[in-house]
Order: C-alpha cells, then sequence, then structure tokens
C-alpha cells in the first residue's frame, strides 16, 4: 500500500521543477558525479553528506532520467512501512504495529517526497531501520542485528549528518 501509494503519487503530481537544494542534488548527481565517473576521491563534494548524491546519481546514469530517480524513492519509501510496523510491534506491541505502518503508508509528507529530490526519503527509511534492528539486537541479543544496526546508523549519518551528534548516546 505504502509503494502503491507513492507511485500513485509520483504518476499524478502535477510537473514541478527543482526547487532550493533540490537543483543542488540533482546537478551533482546527474551532471557532476558521472563526469568524475563516480569517484569519491575525485569528488569535490564536501558540504553536505554524499550519500543521496550517489542516490541519485545510479539512477539517472543507469536510465538517462530523472524519473528513474523518482521510482527508485518510491521503493526506498516504501520501505519505511514495514520499518515503522516492527518498530511500533517492538516498542509498544502489536496494537501498535499496524497504525504505526499505516502512518507510514500514508502520511502525505512521506508520499510527497517520493516525487522530489530531498534526501529525507533515503534517510528516515536508513534510520527508522536502524533503529529496527537495535531494538531487535536488544531484544534478542543478536550481534548480527547489532551489526546491521551499525551499518544502517552509518549509512544514515552519509545522507544526513545531523545523526552524527545522537552517536554518544
Amino acid at each position: 500500500a505504502g509503494l502503491a501509494a507513492r507511485l500513485l503519487w509520483v504518476a499524478l503530481e502535477p510537473a514541478t521543477s527543482p526547487k532550493a537544494d533540490e537543483t543542488m542534488w540533482v546537478t551533482w548527481g546527474s551532471q557532476v558525479l558521472p563526469g568524475v565517473a563516480f569517484s569519491p576521491r575525485r569528488l569535490l563534494f564536501i558540504f553536505h553528506p554524499p550519500l543521496y548524491l550517489y542516490f541519485v546519481g545510479v539512477p539517472f546514469a543507469l536510465f538517462g532520467t530523472l524519473e528513474a530517480v523518482k521510482y527508485a524513492q518510491c521503493l526506498a519509501g516504501a520501505l519505511l512501512v514495514p520499518a515503522l510496523g516492527l518498530v511500533g510491534r517492538r516498542a509498544f506491541g502489536e496494537r501498535a504495529a499496524l497504525p504505526a505502518a499505516a502512518l507510514a503508508a500514508f502520511y502525505p509528507e512521506l508520499v510527497w517526497f517520493a516525487s522530489h529530490f530531498w534526501a529525507e526519503t533515503v534517510f528516515t527509511v536508513l534510520l527508522w531501520w536502524a533503529m529496527e534492528r537495535l531494538l531487535a539486537a536488544d531484544a534478542r541479543g543478536s550481534t548480527c542485528a547489532a551489526l546491521a544496526s551499525g551499518l544502517l546508523w552509518g549509512l544514515a549519518i552519509l545522507t544526513r549528518e545531523t545523526v552524527l551528534y545522537f552517536l554518544p548516546f
């Protein structure tokens, strides 16, 4: 349902053009990144974490259109639904799982992000899966889940640096 809502929004949203930071992500992801052969060593992208740049650049390089990036965001955004459902269940019980998942599937702003070039879609998915894996590691004493959580936290930081400040906690 979350994927369907996002796909429907991408298909039906009136035509828009990138605004504010979107122009930076689109330019760097579709023009600059391919120009340096996707090499992080040759990329002089220093003021923002780079993961979303690659998220834009790879689908654009493969398909030659920003529409491909929007559909990749639909897929990524839909992954938030099971993450929040599992977090809801682990933190608050079975009765919280479905409402949490439904909020992730249909919350207007989360659906809206699928058709715009902001790092929030990728960031929220990585952040909530990191939390889910952390809760799973705590519940089961699983080293693998803890390692997955750490990896996801690291990727979330490479998407939005604001999470970096929570590492001490």
